[in-house]
């Protein structure tokens, strides 16, 4: 695709109608259609702005998109892996091996079920849930593993799956990083028992805020629907008090149809979306391999990374990160480790060593339609000058 049409597509101009390159280059920028502002006015105008019609249309267009066959929208990835674990059966006691090196909004969701976090080492290529460190964690108290696609790029599913199996427990992925990633040919969104997406502001594309929920069976996604409205029967069309005699615990999980318009024009942009992330990573691939002192994670040709992030390792971060700002170049490490939150034990899990050598060296530079091709350019230039 020529760059003139990334420039039309992507970048949002100055006041005055002028990309300034020389500004700060930001860590994120939201990509929000042209179109989202007609849509969300038609919407307006119609009796529907709460959970109605855009919601249903919503969840078809993305279930063929991916070929999902049972999508439920949410207002949260949160929402969504709290609906998740509570239909995987977790409870009061039970256990999730989880990853630490995530949002925290990926495992407060155990706590919400009074279940407990246990913590599984990660793979010091990609910064993913470590498989083998999965299996030594499990117990008799075990009831799922939560995986996150660390960057978007997939956890290797098939090790993971096969130990759930073995295990007789339910595998969540929180894809909040991954839409678009494919493994060994299969969407991310298809493996997994349930799998959570997000499109909070600065994922690949936004809804202001809201989520999606996919699982693999009709009676699952059904029960998903009622828990993310009271546990209230919508559809129910016979006596009023029994449709409000609620039998389960339900939440005020829905979207709304002002967030599903804006989902449905978002979709249509995704596949371009997803084109110009991969076409910066492939340059950052291409241009930092050699560049002493920086480390690139994994890049298997047998999946397809959703790109949110391009994260590298270096042992000297902090001057990594000093040129970077210098130059006017944002950088993060985006998430910190979960361990060392007091809601989840307040201190460095022993047995984690990977992780421990990790968390000193990683750090994420720009990725985002925002970004020009000078933009990049000037990333690459910045880094390969040293620091």
């Amino acid at each position: 695709m020529p760059q003139a049409n990334f420039s039309t597509l992507f970048v949002r101009e100055q006041p005055n109608g002028i990309h300034d390159a020389s500004s700060t280059i930001t860590m994120f920028w939201p990509y929000v259609s042209e179109k989202v502002a007609p849509a969300i006015a038609e919407t307006l105008k119609t009796r529907w702005i709460g959970q109605g019609p855009k919601v249903e249309a919503a969840e078809l267009k993305f279930s063929k998109m991916f070929n999902m066959p049972y999508v439920v929208t949410v207002n949260s990835c949160t929402s969504a892996l709290h609906l998740a674990l509570i239909l995987a059966g977790i409870d009061d006691g039970d256990e999730v091996v989880t990853t630490p090196m995530t949002c925290a909004a990926t495992n407060t969701p155990i706590l919400y079920c009074k279940a407990k976090a246990v913590f599984a080492d990660i793979q010091s290529s990609t910064l993913n849930i470590d498989p083998k460190d999965i299996e030594k964690k499990i117990t008799q108290k075990t009831k799922a593993i939560i995986v996150v696609h660390w960057g978007g790029y997939p956890c290797d599913m098939d090790e993971i799956m096969a130990i759930a199996k073995r295990h007789k427990i339910a595998v969540i992925e929180d894809a909040a990083h991954a839409l678009g990633a494919s493994y060994k040919g299969n969407n991310i969104g298809t493996i997994g028992d349930y799998t959570c997406f997000s499109f909070q502001a600065i994922k690949q594309i936004t809804t202001g805020d809201g989520g999606i929920l996919t699982v693999k069976d009709e009676r699952i996604s059904k029960q998903a629907k009622l828990l993310r409205w009271y546990g209230i029967d919508r559809g129910f069309k016979s006596d009023t008090y029994w449709k409000y005699l609620i039998k389960e615990i339900g939440y005020k999980y829905g979207m709304n149809d002002i967030a599903a318009a804006m989902l449905i024009v978002q979709l249509d942009d995704l596949p371009e979306i997803l084109k110009r992330r991969r076409a910066i990573a492939k340059r950052y691939r291409e241009e930092l391999a050699a560049i002493p002192g920086l480390t690139l994670l994994e890049n298997k040709p047998d999946r397809q990374s959703g790109n949110w992030l391009f994260t590298v390792r270096t042992k000297n971060r902090d001057a990594f990160q000093n040129k970077l700002n210098n130059c006017g170049i944002e950088s993060s490490m985006v998430h910190v480790r979960c361990d060392i939150s007091p809601i989840f034990g307040g201190e460095r899990q022993k047995g984690l060593p990977v992780l421990d050598e990790a968390e000193a060296e990683y750090i994420s530079i720009p990725l985002h339609c925002k970004l020009t091709d000078d933009d990049v350019g000037k990333i690459i230039n910045v880094i390969k000058s040293g620091w």
